[in-house]
């Protein structure tokens, strides 16, 4: 027998955006000087953030309905598009992740560093 499923919780929800929220602030307030990994794992909580959306209505998300859109504007304006997914073509098309829908997975940040530009020229 299967264990249950635990039930959505909107207060997971509204962590995962206060913790993008917190990323976002501080790439807009200095250079991002981390590596690719981080930088997979700090877009990661996007992804996670899009997958329990349609659980909770804004209602239910309070303010932090407008806290994401106003770290996604946040997120848009310091940085930059990258024509590939950062996790590489494999994992974009086994996600099925695109562009349009996982835009967080196509943009690298506009303050970047050697080290991280070194690693996404490599990103096949």
């Amino acid at each position: 027998m299967k264990p249950p499923v635990p039930m959505p919780n909107v207060s997971e929800l509204r962590d995962s955006i206060d913790q993008w929220a917190e990323f976002v602030g501080d790439l807009e307030k200095k250079d991002y000087s981390f590596d690719i990994d981080n930088w997979r794992n700090d877009v990661d909580v996007r992804q996670l953030i899009l997958e329990a959306l349609p659980m909770f209505s804004r209602e239910e998300m309070g303010d932090h309905a407008l806290k994401l859109d106003e770290a996604d504007k946040t997120f848009k304006a310091n940085t930059r598009d990258f024509k590939k997914c950062v996790w590489g073509h494999g994992t974009q098309k086994k996600e099925n992740w695109s562009a349009q829908t996982n835009w967080w997975y196509f943009r690298t940040p506009a303050r970047s560093n050697g080290a991280l530009e070194d690693e996404l020229a490599n990103v096949r």
